[in-house]
């Protein structure tokens, strides 16, 4: 069987006093530590001598002194004892992982350790070590875009800041190994109101679309789409757009999330990007609607993540 693992902490950061005076000081310091002793010496000491035993490591984290006397106690009385040994000077700040010694193979039970300890990493403090938490790796997610008045960059800063995305990048400056390299993108553009069937933006999405895209695998890839328009200006080409963005990336192998429903908001006269009566993405109209915007941005990114998205 694997020896126990356990771990002790000397809290003290300024100088330290001689530990252990007398037994009534020895008593009170000891009991702090019982617990772990009693855990450790017992795990590594107590089998008979026809057991095998794998020990894997021992370790300590605090003092010197300290450290030495608990992993050579073999028990709460010899802790005492051994306790009384006097804190070194260069111990005052010096909280330190130690480890006792390489892993090996132990046939019968072994003499009292020698304590030989190595400090091999300095620790986080209490108050950064409390805050410790374990995440699992973020998945990694794009924003692309492109302007022409400014309306998209903005509507794209909403969802950035909603996602917690910190670089996006107006699709001209994007590189293509980049893009193929996240687990999912957001792209965004608005809409040059021609009511033309390719090159709808007016922006450097016309050019990215038909020469570079296509040097893109995206096979699997999710991507979700927003566009921004002008309901009462250009309302037949409402958000015209995002039904080509669609079109491009699926036949590029990609996965569409976030589509919203075509009469959600705006009222228009006809669109581009509507799929049995649902935009293919977001839709956004800063000039008629400018103060839904953020709203809107945040709504959508919810759904994104309720679809699995950013999952």
């Amino acid at each position: 069987m694997a020896s126990a693992q356990f771990e002790c902490e000397n809290q003290a950061t300024g100088p330290q006093p001689k530990l252990m005076k007398n037994k009534k000081t020895a008593a009170i310091c000891c009991s702090g530590f019982l617990l772990g002793a009693v855990v450790g010496t017992l795990g590594y000491f107590s089998y008979g001598p026809h057991n095998v035993q794998h020990v894997d490591s021992i370790a300590c984290y605090g003092t010197t002194s300290l450290c030495m006397a608990i992993i050579s106690a073999h028990g709460p009385k010899d802790f005492a004892k051994l306790a009384k040994l006097q804190v070194e000077s260069s111990d005052a700040d010096a909280r330190r992982l130690y480890s006792f010694g390489p892993a090996q193979r132990v046939a019968a039970p072994p003499s009292r350790p020698v304590a030989s300890p190595v400090a091999i990493s300095h620790l986080p403090t209490a108050a950064q070590r409390s805050q410790r938490v374990s995440m699992s790796p973020l998945m990694s997610v794009g924003l692309y875009y492109s302007t022409t008045t400014g309306n998209t960059e903005t509507v794209a800063g909403y969802i950035a800041e909603k996602t917690g995305i910190s670089d996006m990048k107006d699709i001209a400056d994007a590189d293509e190994a980049e893009i193929a390299g996240h687990d999912a993108i957001i792209v965004g553009s608005p809409t040059w109101h021609t009511g033309a069937d390719t090159e709808r933006s007016g922006t450097s999405w016309d050019e990215w679309l038909y020469n570079t895209l296509p040097n893109i695998d995206l096979s699997g890839k999710k991507v979700a789409i927003f566009a921004v328009g002008d309901s009462a200006g250009y309302s037949e080409n409402f958000c015209d757009v995002a039904g080509e963005l669609y079109d491009c990336f699926t036949a590029r192998g990609a996965k569409v999330f976030g589509m919203t429903p075509a009469d959600d908001g705006f009222d228009y006269t006809e669109s581009k990007s509507v799929m049995d009566d649902k935009f293919v993405g977001a839709t956004f109209d800063e000039d008629n609607y400018p103060d839904e915007s953020e709203a809107r941005a945040g709504a959508w990114v919810d759904q994104l993540k309720s679809e699995g998205f950013m999952a």
